[in-house]
């Protein structure tokens, strides 16, 4: 009985917790995403959309430790739960050139100005990043205008 009852509980806050998760679209437009920034909670989802000609692919040294990468197939439209307290940065791999990319911060993570800085200092290591450089700062004043920083 009491397990019946503690199984009842656990599967009903889930449910309840999983009821409040927000859901994010973001489109992509030309050679841009929108929005480029998205701010959410933990468990909250994220789907990308008109994709015929994109995909998505975090970038390994701009993500939170320990996260799984994520890259999906080109031209097809994608959803995934962000569940790790962090900020990940991903682009379009085939217009990376474009600077097709976005950020995502999830949670309240702890020093988000470090991180920044962090992955500023992980384009200088790695050319190829260079796109994220522009990204990078105009996500810094979205967060500061938006009353995060």
């Amino acid at each position: 009985m009491a397990k019946t009852l503690i199984g009842s509980l656990l599967l009903f806050l889930g449910l309840v917790s999983s009821a409040f998760a927000e859901e994010y679209e973001v489109r992509a437009v030309g050679v841009k995403f929108d929005p480029m920034f998205v701010i959410l909670q933990p468990g909250d989802r994220v789907s990308w959309t008109n994709m015929p000609a994109h995909l998505i692919e975090t970038i390994d040294a701009m993500v939170p430790e320990g996260t799984e990468k994520i890259q999906t197939e080109l031209g097809v439209d994608v959803s995934f739960v962000f569940d790790n307290e962090g900020i990940y940065v991903y682009k379009c791999t085939p217009h990376w050139g474009a600077r097709m990319g976005g950020i995502l911060l999830v949670g309240n993570p702890s020093d988000i100005e470090g991180t920044i800085d962090a992955y500023f200092a992980e384009i200088k290591k790695d050319k190829s990043l260079l796109p994220a450089k522009g990204l990078l700062k105009k996500f810094k004043k979205h967060l500061e205008a938006e009353g995060v920083l």
